[in-house]
């Protein structure tokens, strides 16, 4: 895996871009990973869109995605990122507040987060869902590091953890769009997901500003992000859940080709119609 991570991180960009495109025609066509899965969410979530092109574009902008993070950690300075709404974010940390960010997995999620805490130096943890195979788990952990950005893994206890983030003023980042078994069911496109409450939550119990952080790409090596915020918040952790939900479905509908359509988001949740 090493061999292949030297490799990635010096490949020039624009041979990156068409290798990308060739996968991401060979998933489609010849090696369909989850393609069906992708299919039915895209059709469930957006009838009447042809969730081909989208979900080709999603699969490219994902594998490019990758080949920018590791070029930008060998060579610093690839990568443009244009930023808005950060003088607010940068102010609060400088002041030592604490801020809660609401994430998705939109376009490349590892490279935005990584970007920000480089660029910015605002001391941030983001809350992430280990994966099972070990190397790729140590792999990525030392890639989301060399960016200067902390982790926690989402497990039992990581709440004890938030609030001692929130003492200490940091940013944390938190991925609500995926499906959590233990999560409480909100409405997504239409239809209840299981959804994690850590974020409203944490929000209901240290009184801490919520931001989305919206992201997409403009271009090969070209990124741009945006915090919108403070988000309204009641106290209500179910209430709260469903308004960040909503946010994050908004987003998707601005760029649907930008989501990571699969996953199963919507299973074992309550049947029905939300």
């Amino acid at each position: 895996m090493l061999s292949i991570v030297w490799l990635v991180a010096r490949t020039p960009l624009p041979l990156a871009a068409a290798f990308s495109w060739l996968l991401s025609w060979l998933w489609w066509t010849v090696v369909p990973v989850r393609r069906r899965l992708g299919v039915a969410n895209f059709r469930a979530a957006l009838p009447g869109v042809e969730p081909g092109p989208p979900l080709r574009q999603m699969v490219r902008g994902l594998i490019l995605g990758y080949f920018e993070l590791f070029r930008e950690l060998h060579r610093p300075g690839t990568v443009t990122l244009a930023v808005g709404g950060l003088d607010e974010i940068v102010k609060r940390s400088r002041g030592g507040e604490a801020t809660l960010i609401l994430a998705t997995h939109l376009g490349s999620w590892d490279l935005i987060g990584g970007l920000l805490v480089s660029r910015t130096g605002v001391p941030s943890t983001v809350i992430v869902k280990v994966p099972r195979s070990k190397s790729l788990a140590g792999l990525l952990e030392r890639v989301r590091t060399g960016y200067g950005l902390d982790i926690l893994p989402n497990s039992r206890g990581a709440m004890a953890a938030i609030y001692e983030l929130v003492a200490k003023g940091q940013l944390i980042g938190f991925f609500l769009d995926q499906r959590l078994s233990r999560g409480i069911p909100v409405p997504f496109f239409g239809r209840l997901a299981l959804t994690a409450p850590s974020l409203a939550v944490a929000s209901a119990k240290t009184g801490t500003a919520v931001y989305f952080l919206e992201y997409w790409r403009e271009g090969v090596g070209k990124h741009g992000c945006a915090f919108h915020g403070p988000l309204p918040v009641t106290g209500r952790i179910e209430e709260d859940t469903a308004a960040f939900t909503l946010c994050i479905e908004e987003a998707i509908r601005r760029r649907p080709h930008s989501w990571l359509w699969l996953h199963d988001r919507w299973k074992g949740a309550p049947a029905g119609v939300a």
